[in-house]
């Protein structure tokens, strides 16, 4: 019996890496191996409380320009976020991208991914939108919002605060937006439990808390 469940254990450890959705937000980031810019392979765990990392899965055949990388890259340093990218025709892009042509992922410092947008792999300002997006909600989140949630999301010290680790798990962007119930003042501004916020900066915030 030992050595059957010895042998099946490769199996499903490969089961629990690569889940039906490779990663989702919340979730760690496989150290598997990218490349960088210069097309030097590297582990993801390289950069492991460094900084944080664009990952993109491009579909095969895929290849941005030299300019188009080295403009990317510029964009994302002044982020303090390395970009890496994984060759379509590898393994860890099939499973990544999980049959989209392509997919763009944000992980943090930590090595969990934050952001996942399958069917598109973006560069330049478009990729550092995507990332400064992220660090705008978690500034904003935990200006504001971490006193009663936690800066992870799993607090509910605050009345009839319920805790918000997970929630981009079962909840859609959209979903999450509707349950803030935002009133509208003008073009620039919110309303949301009798305080005044930016729009920019409630948008940032739902993609931030989407990621917990």
């Amino acid at each position: 019996m030992r050595g059957r469940v010895f042998r099946i254990g490769p199996a499903l450890a490969a089961c629990l890496l690569w889940p039906a959705w490779a990663v989702k937000p919340g979730e760690p980031a496989p150290d598997i191996t990218a490349r960088d810019g210069r097309g030097a392979e590297v582990r993801l765990s390289t950069y492991r409380q460094k900084s944080h990392i664009a990952l993109l899965a491009q579909a095969a055949g895929a290849a941005p320009a030299q300019a188009v990388w080295d403009d990317t890259c510029r964009r994302l340093a002044a982020l303090d976020t390395v970009v890496l990218w994984l060759p379509g025709d590898g393994e860890p892009s099939r499973k990544l991208r999980d049959g989209a042509p392509a997919a763009t992922f944000l992980i943090d410092r930590n090595g969990v991914v934050r952001r996942v947008l399958p069917g598109r792999l973006l560069t330049g300002p478009d990729l550092a939108g995507f990332v400064e997006l992220w660090l705008t909600g978690k500034a904003v989140y935990n200006a504001s919002c971490a006193r009663c949630h936690g800066e992870d999301g799993d607090l509910n010290i605050c009345l009839d605060v319920k805790p918000l680790a997970g929630i981009g798990r079962r909840l859609t962007e959209a979903q999450i937006r509707e349950r803030l119930r935002p009133g509208e003042i003008n073009d620039r501004e919110l309303l949301i439990r009798g305080q005044t916020y930016r729009r920019q900066d409630v948008d940032a915030v739902i993609a931030y808390v989407a990621s917990l």
